[in-house]
């Protein structure tokens, strides 16, 4: 049996908290943005604290060699940290007001929860998927702008994840709205059991990007 990654249910558990609070938007529509301009906000204000910090030390000692440097260079760190997660929240590419009116639509008329905004972190670079569902072991992705079969088999492939721990979820993603207007209206009722599973990989997916 093969090793089992505790980091993951960390990681869902802290989900798990985050949902019960108000601020809570992993998931809806506008997280990405938002997510971008909280990360450009915190790099340019650690940027311009390490710049006065060390332009103090400068002016006032006429030297590096002081506690006022040292405390910039560890406030480097977080500020890295943010200017790597802002560039990656760049590449987001959302739903168009017009398509997620379309969605949010589909949404109330078949009662399936959409997810919106959706990031998964790899060491090759982020995957973002602008909305899907999950329901009653269904993965339904919506990509319009992913317009390449190989590029939507490499977004099933990293959606897949969510299978490892035995889980047999069927995994779609397609580029057109008609097609996945015609996925969602498949699906059927779901047993409170097979409910309550779909919430443990909706938060284990969530756990996988930004």
């Amino acid at each position: 049996m093969s090793k089992i990654d505790t980091s993951t249910y960390k990681q869902i558990k802290k989900e798990r908290k985050l949902k019960n609070k108000k601020y809570y938007d992993k998931g809806e529509y506008g997280h990405s943005k938002r997510y971008k301009n909280i990360r450009m906000a915190f790099t340019l204000v650690l940027f311009m604290l390490i710049l006065t910090d060390v332009v103090f030390s400068l002016i006032i000692f006429q030297t590096r060699k002081t506690l006022f440097v040292i405390i910039g260079c560890v406030m480097a760190i977080p500020f890295a940290r943010n200017l790597i997660d802002f560039f990656m929240a760049l590449k987001a590419d959302p739903l168009s007001k017009e398509e997620y009116d379309k969605v949010d639509a589909l949404s109330k008329e078949t009662g399936r929860k959409f997810l919106y905004d959706i990031t998964i972190t790899e060491t090759e670079g982020v995957v973002y998927i602008p909305a899907l569902a999950i329901y009653n072991n269904n993965i339904i992705a919506y990509t319009p702008k992913v317009n390449k079969p190989k590029d939507r088999e490499k977004i099933k492939v990293y959606i897949n994840e969510v299978n490892s721990e035995g889980d047999n979820y069927r995994i779609f993603v397609t580029e057109k709205f008609a097609t996945f207007s015609k996925e969602i209206g498949k699906l059927r009722d779901a047993s409170s059991e097979t409910l309550e599973r779909d919430e443990y990989i909706t938060l284990k997916l969530l756990s996988m990007g930004f």
